[in-house]
């Protein structure tokens, strides 16, 4: 029994850290506006909501289906479980790239910390932390796979390295292909880390390349046989992550939404991450972070990590890739928002074991000491607020001590809560399953399990796409109970405006917004 218990000690004491972490999750009030719209389309979902076309958000749809749940409280269990899987996988795929299991549990205690403090929004069931559960299923598979283990196995000749594809390889490719793609369904960025793993296609092909010398007939014919192995294994990862794309277009083309789905949850994705103008000096930088700009640099790191690779090891190339690929897909948008930079934890919390282990490999040293310091000047120069961290533990201990009352400890996370939770007795008290929020105030619809008549939780989006007489249509069609006008909120509605002086009365006033209720509903 001690044998077993010390065998697992090392997985057993990463997940004790995240449960106790974890704990003031599950006290927290529903303050963050991400969360918040997940919610509010879960709730809309339930209710027989059509994705894209009844309700809808920018990113692909898996997110939304897992805030389906009844509850905040539920979404925050989920994402424990979730994160305690993803963690047990991780320290297994560590396993498989450092030779010491110290090493492993080393980076699977950075990535815990990393993924479950408020700096970088971790302690939020953010769409990243549940892209990197789905990431780490497909990554335990392929290591499964020769695919994987003949490009990390050292001993052997090039020439007689690579396993010929069998059945039962193909199948966990097309397998750990679709977990992948399932991530890409969570959030668009995770193609970056189906990259990752494809890579180690790329750079078997190309040492393969690099390192044989072709003599004779026989050595080519040899040559040409390996390199078609490692082609069909990465082609059939590929196409394993394109079933489950295709089966979510045949899954809204059968609701149908698919014209939606194509609009809202693919493309507007490319709109959506060029559509953040920075302005910085000297000017260079704004080139420098442009797409075009970016793709340059990525592409000049993955040269150089192709081109080196005879004296660069099978580890470090995975590892770089991993990080490389991934900062590029943080800096997508070239958004500040903390929570983006989940993504970089894996190949960062890698690479930092290996620079802080690794011995005689200069050449590595440097490259990956030039990649984290890119991680760290990018902080800087998007001006990336991490979250507070040790207030977020202060104030809930004063909480949970008395010290602190409930409610000017939900003050601590939005200056909202009071006027929420206030209001959301009355929304509640109403049962009604539709209210209309004019500003930014998802966190309004999540606690009291509502949703908009219309398409759009928040103002932004209708600003975004100028929806402004689709969603007065919208409201016109079904008139709500109740509207909330948000004061903060600095653009004019006119059309609502107007409609409210005519079918609404001012029924409560709060601090931050106004509640109005439909003529002859006033009491």
């Amino acid at each position: 029994a001690d044998q077993k218990l010390s065998r697992f000690y090392p997985i057993l004491s990463l997940l004790s850290v995240i449960a106790i972490l974890r704990l003031p999750n599950f006290f927290e009030p529903y303050w963050y506006g991400d969360e918040a719209i997940y919610l509010t389309i879960g709730n809309a979902l339930r209710d027989g909501a059509r994705l894209y076309t009844d309700i809808v958000d920018h990113k692909t749809p898996i997110i939304y289906y897992l805030a389906m749940v009844p509850h905040q409280i539920w979404f925050r269990y989920l994402n424990l479980a979730w994160m305690s899987v993803t963690t047990i996988l991780f320290f297994k795929l560590a396993k498989k790239i450092f030779p010491q299991q110290i090493l492993a549990w080393l980076a699977t205690l950075i990535l815990v910390l990393l993924t479950t403090l408020p700096w970088f929004e971790g302690n939020i069931p953010n769409g990243e932390l549940f892209v990197m559960g789905f990431v780490m299923v497909g990554a335990y598979l392929l290591t499964q796979t020769h695919y994987w283990q003949d490009f990390f196995t050292t001993h052997q000749k090039p020439a007689a390295k690579f396993t010929s594809l069998t059945p039962d390889e193909g199948r966990l490719l097309l397998i750990s292909g679709s977990f992948f793609s399932l991530g890409i369904l969570t959030k668009v960025p995770s193609l970056l880390d189906l990259a990752v793993f494809m890579s180690i296609g790329w750079f078997s092909f190309t040492r393969l390349l690099l390192k044989s010398q072709i003599k004779t007939k026989t050595k080519y014919q040899q040559l040409k046989t390996q390199l078609l192995i490692i082609s069909k294994k990465t082609l059939l990862l590929f196409i394993g992550a394109l079933i489950p794309i295709f089966a979510s277009i045949g899954y809204f083309v059968a609701l149908g939404s698919g014209q939606d789905y194509l609009n809202y949850g693919l493309l507007y994705n490319l709109r959506y991450s060029q559509s953040w103008q920075l302005q910085l000096q000297p000017s260079w930088l704004n080139l420098m972070l442009t797409l075009k700009g970016k793709l340059v640099i990525l592409t000049i790191v993955m040269l150089l990590l192709t081109i080196a690779s005879k004296r660069l090891s099978k580890r470090f190339q995975f590892i770089a890739t991993w990080f490389s690929l991934s900062l590029f897909a943080t800096l997508l948008s070239n958004r500040p928002y903390p929570h983006y930079f989940i993504q970089l934890v894996p190949g960062l919390a890698l690479l930092a074991v290996y620079l802080l282990t690794v011995k005689k490999a200069y050449l590595a040293k440097i490259l990956g000491s030039g990649l984290v310091f890119s991680f760290i000047m990018t902080l800087i120069i998007l001006d990336a607020k991490l979250y507070p961290t040790l207030s977020y533990y202060q104030n809930f201990f004063q909480f949970i001590t008395g010290r602190l009352d409930q409610m000017s400890y939900y003050q601590n996370f939005n200056e909202l809560m009071k006027d929420n939770y206030q209001a959301a007795k009355l929304i509640q008290a109403s049962g009604e399953k539709q209210i209309f929020i004019w500003g930014t105030n998802p966190m309004l619809y999540a606690m009291t399990g509502t949703y908009p008549p219309g398409k759009f939780t928040v103002a932004f989006h209708i600003k975004d796409f100028n929806a402004y007489d689709q969603t007065l249509a919208a409201i016109k069609a079904q008139p709500p109970k109740i509207i909330v006008i948000m004061k903060n909120e600095t653009a004019k509605f006119t059309q609502l405006e107007t409609f409210l002086n005519r079918y609404y009365l001012p029924n409560r006033e709060f601090a931050h917004f106004t509640l109005y209720l439909k003529d002859g509903d006033k009491h």
